[in-house]
């Protein structure tokens, strides 16, 4: 298949949709670079150290990853825009769906629909309120897959050591992901 997955941030594709990766074996495309942590001063959480892991995680599942480089401090609706309008000729699109969580997510939601349209599949993150949430389907996963998630999961050191981030990696393991 002919298919994109859109990850605003390092992790969320493994995070969230992670099962439909290693299925569809996608190219993966990685919005931003990660600034907003090493600005407040986390260590380990370089843009160029936030690569490192998704490298690492794309190989285990097998899957292309292109790194965007839009920095997360920066990121606006035309830098997303014209990003995606470098993607238009993918037969199906993955993208966060809009679930007031995080702002990135549902900016970079917003934009995939304007630019793939009827191409777009939603995959849920999170709300305000819950760090795991159901959609309409559900993506079950086989053992082997629950396996191989939290392996790519565990390249994220950076974030599974930090106490505003761990409670994501903590909240969907074991789970079905879901799609809207």
């Amino acid at each position: 298949m002919n298919s994109l997955i859109i990850s605003p941030h390092n992790d969320d594709l493994e995070l969230y949709c992670c099962y439909t990766a290693m299925r569809e074996k996608p190219l993966v495309v990685v919005v931003t670079d990660s600034y907003i942590q090493p600005n407040r001063g986390e260590i380990g959480c370089s843009a160029r150290e936030r690569r490192e892991e998704t490298s690492k995680a794309m190989k285990l599942a097998g899957c292309p990853v292109y790194f965007a480089g839009i920095r997360d401090d920066m990121v606006d609706n035309m830098d997303l825009i014209n990003l995606f309008c470098n993607f238009e000729g993918f037969e199906k699109v993955y993208a966060p769906a809009i679930q007031g969580g995080n702002p990135q997510h549902d900016m970079i939601g917003n934009m995939a629909v304007q630019v793939f349209g009827d191409k777009l599949v939603q995959y849920t993150t999170y709300t305000k309120t819950e760090l795991w949430t159901p959609g309409s389907i559900e993506v079950v996963p086989t053992q082997e897959e629950i396996e191989l998630k939290e392996k790519m999961l565990w390249c994220y050191q950076s974030q599974i050591k930090l106490p505003s981030t761990a409670p994501h990696f903590e909240a969907v393991l074991g789970k079905s992901e879901w799609l809207i």
